[in-house]
């Protein structure tokens, strides 16, 4: 999957500003839903032929999303888990932005299921115009999951969660992180927001273990490696051969 990927992200990378200025032109309208694509349960089965030409509807309609100013960042895992990839859409609901994300043509058939979640509240001037549209970089992206500890009426978790936002605070100072933030706080799911750290895996999780969130085990991070097009995001690692 990674592979097939890649033209469609440089595409992206390459007329990102669009998309971009829409976000900041409509702040009381449209706001950034992420999406993870995961492997469906039970895939139908299809023919080297058929996997290909799905594939490339699959593309063009990550294609079309962006040239209608609805897709900002989409990129793909590196591991080999049930998680595939992710979308960053732009919509003014959950219900609207669960549309798009359904009209994907792997959706569709079956092949991929597509979890939205949101409103995501980061910074929308983060996701910028690349300086040029080739080749990739390597991120980490986190998955910042709710602990049974999750609990917003004590005062442990404020304080928790006062120290964890001066650390993020310092994480974007120090050039660890190229854009993070949280669901709202209705989110129905157990994830709690995401960060897409610019280092690698290995020093993404050292720093994170001093989250004082994670310390508190109040949320649990589950890291993976995910490029997305160079430029879209604060540079990150480059990508090995």
């Amino acid at each position: 999957m990674r592979r097939h990927w890649y033209g469609a992200i440089c595409v992206l990378g390459g007329t990102v500003l669009a998309a971009a200025a829409f976000a900041q032109s409509e702040p009381n309208t449209a706001q950034l839903y992420l999406v993870l694509l995961t492997r469906a349960a039970d895939p139908p089965q299809l023919s080297k032929e058929a996997g290909e030409k799905l594939q490339e509807e699959h593309l063009a309609n990550i294609r079309k999303l962006h040239a209608e100013h609805k897709l900002l960042v989409a990129g793909p895992f590196l591991d080999n888990t049930s998680l595939r990839g992710i979308f960053v859409l732009q919509a003014n609901s959950l219900a609207q932005a669960q549309e798009w994300a359904n009209s994907d043509p792997a959706v569709k058939a079956g092949r991929l299921a597509a979890e939205v979640h949101g409103p995501w509240q980061v910074d929308s001037s983060l996701i910028h115009e690349p300086e040029n549209t080739a080749g990739m970089e390597q991120y980490t992206l986190v998955l910042v999951k709710k602990s049974e500890k999750w609990n917003p009426d004590t005062a442990e978790f404020s304080d928790a969660m006062s120290r964890h936002r001066s650390f993020m605070k310092d994480m974007i100072a120090r050039g660890n992180i190229a854009v993070a933030g949280p669901f709202a706080s209705d989110e129905p799911s157990d994830f709690g927001g995401v960060a897409i750290f610019r280092v690698g895996t290995e020093e993404t999780g050292k720093l994170v273990r001093e989250d004082p969130l994670v310390k508190a085990r109040v949320t649990k991070p589950e890291i993976h490696p995910w490029i997305t097009g160079k430029g879209v995001l604060a540079p990150g690692q480059p990508m090995k051969e």
